[in-house]
């Protein structure tokens, strides 16, 4: 019997051994060579454990019995580290030649469209991302495709399709459909905007005449949690669509039934959205979808003024 009990291991274990060898094994990770400031580096953020003189395929296998989430290998030194986090393009990391980064693929829950187009996925389109490691999954827009890919997309105005002039408890949670026109929720966006130094992006689109496109970029954005009403806090500016959220930073987030305005009326009333409304507003990107009417459109004060609404917007998050 204890003889047929070791054969049995011993086939268990050379089963496993075929299994995690080569390919099977290497599916396994994704090689995050797409993504920007990672690739050929070695970083220390998340650095658990070091093992020299070991093969790529030893490495992997180090990393999934000791249950660490992306692994440096040096293909010249035969050098293996394990990491406890996924990287982002923020952590800090130094050159070192013959390194490549991986990391799992396999069971995976992606915080946000970076680590999606870090896991080799370069596809714009609806991916599931979880903002906290114990959040429910979240259909995203992920833009894959401009300023080196991996922009998270919390706002989206392509068609009116989708009524903006909501109230707080619909703000906070989000509404719409990441198809066409979405509002990913003050409360996800809180969380996106708490995972390190996040840029916004804003791409606007005008109506005719003349059609034109025209970005806004901040190297710094962060929205509050809801004990602070969500407020905005966004800095370093660039783009060719001039700078309008300046005009409502440090404000925080007001809807028709919560008015967290500096006006003696309520802004979202009077302009049909939830917003950083401060005086009321130099943009309104929830506004009211095609209106004309002054300030009550998508308004974006420095590229079209406050009587032209925007044929497209999207904000995007990274």
């Amino acid at each position: 019997m204890r003889v047929q009990i070791k054969y049995f291991i011993f086939l268990t274990l050379g089963f496993t051994f075929i299994f995690f060898k080569g390919t099977a094994l290497e599916s396994y990770f994704c090689e995050s060579d797409k993504c920007t400031n990672l690739s050929s580096r070695i970083c220390t953020k998340y650095l658990i454990w070091t093992v020299t003189q070991i093969r790529k395929s030893q490495c992997f296998l180090k990393c999934l019995s000791h249950e660490c989430q992306a692994v440096f290998y040096n293909e010249i030194t035969q050098t293996c580290q394990g990491h406890s986090s996924v990287l982002t393009v923020q952590d800090d990391c130094r050159d070192e030649d013959g390194t490549k980064y991986y990391q799992k693929c396999t069971g995976k829950r992606p915080h946000n469209c970076t680590e999606i187009f870090c896991s080799g996925q370069h596809t714009t389109g609806i991916y599931t991302i979880y903002p906290t490691d114990d959040s429910n999954g979240v259909s995203v827009r992920c833009d894959m495709d401009t300023d080196g890919g991996g922009w998270t997309v919390f706002q989206r105005r392509v068609d009116g399709s989708v009524d903006f002039n909501r109230p707080w408890a619909d703000y906070k949670l989000g509404f719409g459909n990441a198809d066409s026109e979405y509002w990913l929720g003050l409360y996800n966006i809180n969380k996106l905007t708490s995972q390190g130094n996040v840029k916004l992006r804003v791409d606007l689109f005008t109506p005719q005449p003349p059609e034109r496109s025209a970005y806004a970029v901040y190297s710094s954005f962060k929205v509050g949690d809801e004990n602070s009403s969500y407020l905005l806090a966004v800095t370093g500016y660039s783009g060719s669509a001039g700078d309008s959220l300046k005009y409502q930073n440090n404000m925080k987030f007001t809807t028709k039934d919560k008015d967290n305005d500096l006006r003696n009326f309520n802004c979202a009333i009077e302009f049909f959205g939830g917003w950083w409304y401060s005086d009321c507003h130099a943009c309104n990107l929830n506004g009211l979808y095609g209106s004309v009417e002054y300030g009550k459109g998508l308004n974006w004060i420095s590229l079209s003024g406050l009587g032209v609404s925007m044929k497209f917007v999207e904000m995007k998050l990274k």
